[in-house]
């Protein structure tokens, strides 16, 4: 079964947010659904299944053998225990939303009283290696910060700007007539009701993915230099902002999954691998030989646990895997 975190499967916290977002007030929760929901493939497979197991459910519910003539039959104390019953059961599923919204599976050190961190004006978002938070802002808007990154925050009622200083951020933003901008290095990127990725680079490149509405992208403050990016595009931007050609690179593969700490690859080096999976250790993964560097592996690997990504490729490649002081070691046996 797919893992939406590490404690519940994904049909679990789908059926919550189910619970959510028929409750008295789904619009609260609108932007979090959002970015589980775009968080991986998995997510709204399972939210649609759990939604047609319900709707089978209700037909069951009010058919002449099953249904509410059979059920009004009964006392009240049974109905009144239903009830109870029933309250009791939003409850759980609701606290299973509290518990997994942080994607990845990685843990929220933080109060769990909305299901993800509350950001606020002008407090940094730090992640350490390994860790992939998440956090919804005061207009509901929520970021889902990868691994070793900082993001700076400050809402104010004339504007709403984060700058991303390092890493990657994945953000579903509210419909506002004060449109969210968020600026990395000199690159600034501004859109409203939409959801994107945005990559900044130690040496300064910049990468933006949109996986809902349009954003507006320009640097150095030039109009000349802007462009409007739709969903489904990728654009990636060198140091000195000059756009780059497509290409296959590995982060350009995992982006739809990330925020789960999973990534999808139709072929890739186990060099490439290893580099994007080290992102998440504490001691990394080494390769001690350049013919094992060179394979190519392809599917689905869960980089946010690196221990596993090394042993897996271990098996597949009958490869010798050492743990030492210096990390864990791959090569030819």
């Amino acid at each position: 079964m797919s893992e939406a975190s590490d404690d519940y499967p994904v049909d679990t916290v789908a059926h919550a947010w189910l619970v959510k977002m028929r409750g008295e007030n789904p619009d609260a929760h609108r932007g979090e659904f959002d970015a589980w929901l775009s968080a991986s493939p998995d997510h709204k497979a399972a939210y649609e299944r759990i939604t047609k197991k319900l709707a089978a459910s209700a037909i069951l519910k009010s058919s002449p053998r099953h249904g509410t003539a059979q059920t009004e039959q009964r006392s009240g104390r049974r109905r009144a225990g239903r009830r109870w019953l029933s309250a009791g059961a939003v409850i759980a599923a609701a606290a299973v939303v509290l518990l997994a919204f942080g994607a990845g599976g990685a843990p929220l050190s933080g109060p769990l009283g909305d299901g993800a961190l509350t950001a606020r004006a002008a407090e940094p978002l730090v992640t350490r290696r390994g860790e992939i938070r998440s956090f919804r802002f005061a207009d509901g808007s929520t970021a889902v910060l990868d691994t070793d990154s900082r993001l700076e925050v400050s809402f104010a009622q004339a504007a709403r700007r984060l700058r991303l200083a390092k890493g990657r951020v994945r953000l579903s933003v509210t419909k506002n007539e004060r449109p969210l901008r968020v600026e990395a290095g000199d690159g600034i990127v501004t859109a409203e009701d939409a959801a994107f990725d945005i990559g900044f680079e130690e040496n300064g490149a910049l990468s933006v993915t949109m996986l809902r509405g349009e954003a507006d992208i320009r640097f150095g403050g030039a109009p000349e230099r802007a462009q409007t990016l739709p969903s489904g595009r990728f654009v990636t931007y060198d140091p000195g902002g000059k756009e780059q050609p497509p290409a296959a690179s590995p982060r350009q593969q995992d982006s739809r999954e990330w925020p789960s700490g999973w990534a999808n690859y139709r072929s890739v080096r186990l060099d490439q691998l290893i580099a994007e999976t080290n992102r998440y250790a504490a001691k990394p993964i080494v390769i001690d030989d350049a013919r094992t560097a060179g394979l190519e592996a392809s599917g689905r690997f869960r980089i946010s646990q690196p221990e596993t990504v090394a042993e897996r490729l271990a098996q597949l490649f009958d490869l010798e895997i050492t743990k030492r002081a210096d990390g864990t070691h791959l090569r030819q046996r």
